[in-house]
């Protein structure tokens, strides 16, 4: 429970949050809602560079975003990338991918007011809306997002190890960088404990 309130009081505050991700990495997240060009210029500067904002499976249908693939017993979380339509230059800064971010974070946003392709990856939470999905990284940070009091959407970009910058931060070190930077963190079991007990059993 504490855990769960830091992390929220964190998004509330639209400071960037650690989230220990359910595949042994972590992800560097932010409400979408609250998103500046200073958390995205942070996001980009520590993680991998590549920004995707979870949204719930209504929001993407309102905004037209469907999958990449539909084909194979589940579909893809990822939805084509997009950029605003308007406001932005090549759509990669962190000024042009916040525009982006917030534009998907507000519910009054029309699916016109988005390009495709761009540069800001759309993750459908729960991508099957079916009782098999497990909950991980997208799930964990609508949650928090909503927690906070705000619009469920997240954005997430992987966090990079400083040890070894072609790889990705494991658990370990992802909480001395939190520890460092004094942020946030929590891991995806943390929201969903349920669901990691299923899974440790399976």
């Amino acid at each position: 429970m504490v855990l769960r309130t830091r992390a929220t009081a964190a998004l509330a505050a639209g400071r960037p949050a650690v989230l220990l991700d359910e595949q042994g990495t972590a992800e560097l997240v932010v409400a979408a809602a609250l998103a500046t060009t200073d958390s995205l210029a942070f996001l980009v500067r520590h993680g991998s560079g590549f920004v995707r904002v979870a949204l719930t499976g209504l929001a993407c249908d309102r905004l037209d975003l469907p999958p990449v693939t539909a084909r194979g017993p589940y579909r893809c979380a990822q939805a084509v990338a997009v950029d605003a339509a308007a406001g932005v230059s090549t759509g990669i800064s962190a000024a042009d991918r916040c525009r982006t971010v917030r534009l998907l974070a507000d519910p009054a946003t029309e699916p016109g007011q988005l390009r495709r392709p761009g540069h800001i990856v759309p993750v459908r939470a729960w991508p099957t809306d079916g009782a098999a999905d497990q909950p991980g990284a997208a799930e964990a940070g609508v949650e928090l997002a909503r927690l906070a009091g705000l619009e469920p959407a997240a954005v997430l970009c992987g966090l990079v190890s400083r040890l070894d910058p072609s790889g990705m931060a494991g658990p370990a070190e992802a909480l001395d960088f939190a520890r460092e930077l004094g942020l946030a963190a929590i891991a995806v079991a943390d929201l969903y404990p349920m669901a990691a007990q299923e899974r440790r059993a399976g």
